[in-house]
């Protein structure tokens, strides 16, 4: 009988531990994608899936009827959901769950009846007012929360605008001054800038020249011809921006092969973002150089949460990267396909509370992603740790650790913790093992000084004691020395 019992127990600890293997295995196999993430060493890391597929807007069936060619979407502090659906040239609204509220397809402008001409950007101030990119009308239209037309501003007029310009709007963010910020297609002078009252105040944040030499030696020697097909020395353009809660412009740009795919502009147009992570956000760093996903991530939009946890969506490969304000990548997940979860052509990124919600102009359709365990413990691990509550941090950090031991940013967060709780040797350890030398160091540092202080007064009293005994040495062999002399006398 007691060899029954020692097989049994033997048996359900066994099964224990195999569902428990299987649990993050479940997620796997419902999620149209892999879940990875990038070790220290740039290596591809196996990783817990952090968001998983749920309900689909399309309009099939529905009363509005169904979506064609939409290009932004935008979700309100109280999570309405404002999509531009520019093949039909209107605005639909939509509650948090889904539901139709109503449809803004045109607006009366003065006398007459006005419509929106294939626009591709739209924003939503805190008060309800909606601005809109209609890119083929080339102008910004302001609507109030019941899509009543206020104004409309056009092309910006100044002495600095360079001859030829040519004004496109496709991607609008307001300030809570109600500062206008614009992108311009194909306009690389940086973002357009306009006040509240509507005229234009300036560009901010241009992209420097991309430049490289051997193109410019080449040129040197190049005919016309070849000259004109080769590109021009000038700025990439910004192709979308969201706001964050500082008033801080978070920017994307299409540029390949860049280091700075995301900034965050200051009022000066300085890019402050911060890059405190393994390696820079930029995206996947083990790329393919041929084939049709070759090559870099192309970000084609952005959104930021009030933690400062930001989102960008890649063009080239689908995938949505996740980044904490300090520049770690906390998760990867999405990709191009042709299953439910996947996409054919993603357009737009939004945040409604802790789903994500990614629009794809090429299935017509919004997809909404719902956190997974591992993705909300790892999002609530880095909320507690912006507001300053760092052993609540750590305690969801350990719960990360359970489901995903390589998951190197957490080990970096416990060590964080203990940092803050004066805790230096063990903080050591897991900054050792989260391969975060710069935080190893100011541990290492601080254990020091902490060891120094702890053993200060025995190191001292073995110093007098030392110096102590020195003395009486030097003293006794003079002494000793003296009286020699004096008996050989």
């Amino acid at each position: 009988m007691k060899r029954f019992n020692v097989k049994c127990g033997t048996l359900l600890l066994l099964l224990l531990l195999f569902s428990t293997m299987l649990a993050p295995l479940g997620a796997a196999a419902n999620a149209p994608y892999p879940g990875y993430n990038y070790s220290y060493w740039e290596n591809t890391n196996p990783s817990a899936i952090p968001y998983l597929p749920g309900e689909i807007l399309d309009g099939i069936d529905e009363e509005y009827g169904r979506l064609r060619s939409p290009e932004d979407v935008f979700v309100t502090q109280d999570h309405d959901i404002y999509l531009l659906d520019s093949g039909n040239n209107r605005i639909l609204v939509f509650d948090e769950g889904f539901t139709f509220i109503r449809s803004i397809e045109e607006f009366k402008n003065g006398s007459e009846i006005d419509q929106f001409n294939h626009p591709q950007g739209i924003f939503v101030t805190d008060d309800g007012f909606i601005y809109v990119a209609d890119t083929n009308n080339q102008r910004v239209v302001e609507l109030t929360k019941d899509g009543e037309f206020i104004r409309e501003i056009g092309k910006p007029e100044s002495d600095v605008i360079r001859a030829g310009f040519e004004y496109y709007p496709v991607k609008i963010a307001v300030d809570q001054a109600k500062r206008i910020y614009v992108i311009g297609r194909g306009i690389y002078d940086g973002i357009i800038e306009f006040d509240s009252d509507g005229h234009f105040s300036g560009f901010t944040g241009a992209n420097r020249v991309t430049f490289n030499p051997i193109e410019y030696v080449w040129r040197v020697f190049a005919t016309r011809e070849q000259r004109a097909q080769m590109s021009l020395f000038i700025p990439i353009e910004f192709n979308n921006l969201a706001l964050d809660d500082e008033g801080f412009i978070y920017t994307t740009n299409s540029e390949r092969n860049t280091n700075t795919p995301i900034q965050r502009l200051n009022p000066t147009g300085e890019d402050v973002l911060r890059k405190q992570g393994y390696h820079d956000p930029i995206g996947d760093l083990e790329i393919a150089h041929v084939g049709h996903y070759a090559g870099s991530s192309t970000f084609i939009d952005i959104d930021v949460n009030d933690y400062g946890v930001y989102s960008a969506l890649d063009l080239n490969r689908g995938r949505v990267f996740t980044y904490d304000e300090d520049g770690n990548l906390l998760y990867v997940f999405g990709q191009l396909g042709e299953q439910r979860g996947t996409f054919r052509n993603p357009v737009a990124i939004a945040r409604l509370g802790e789903d994500v919600l990614v629009l794809d102009k090429g299935f017509n359709r919004i997809t909404r992603f719902e956190a997974t365990e591992f993705g909300s413990l790892v999002n609530q691990a880095v909320m507690h740790y912006h507001k300053g509550n760092d052993q609540e941090s750590a305690n969801y950090w350990h719960e990360v650790l359970k489901l995903n031991t390589n998951y190197e940013v957490a080990y970096v967060g416990i060590g964080k913790a203990l940092l803050m709780e004066g805790q230096n040797r063990e903080a050591m350890v897991y900054f050792e093992n989260g391969n975060s030398r710069q935080y190893y160091s100011k541990a290492f540092k601080r254990y020091r000084q902490e060891v120094m202080r702890e053993h200060f007064g025995t190191v001292m009293t073995g110093v007098f004691a030392l110096a102590l005994f020195y003395v009486v040495f030097r003293t006794y062999r003079r002494i000793r020395r003296g009286g020699e002399r004096v008996a050989a006398k």
